[in-house]
């Protein structure tokens, strides 16, 4: 099995629900306000789940990476890396997780 699903299966639900809003986002950049909405947090809080999702490594490969401050300026935007897992395999493993 990858490494990348190893991690992800060990992830907590909000952690899980970050990367399922991630995934989702057409634009592939999510900012802290509508990640706020979808996730259900504010503040600190919102932040220790994407900072500990910036610190999920393979090497020297993030799962998830900075995008500079939010366009109101609070907190950051988020992307995916891809050179990490792929958007479908991702929303794959995602699937299966959430429908358990």
């Amino acid at each position: 099995m990858d490494k990348w699903v190893n991690k992800i299966y060990r992830m907590s639900q909000n952690q899980l629900k970050a990367l399922r809003a991630l995934v989702d986002n057409k634009g592939g950049v999510i900012e802290a306000v509508e990640s706020a909405k979808l996730l259900g947090l504010e503040g600190k809080a919102l932040g220790g789940v994407f900072s500990s999702l910036s610190r999920q490594r393979i090497g020297d490969i993030s799962l998830i990476e900075p995008r500079g401050r939010s366009l109101n300026g609070r907190g950051l935007r988020w992307k995916l890396n891809v050179n990490a897992i792929s958007k479908d395999k991702l929303r794959k493993i995602l699937k299966e997780i959430f429908e358990k």
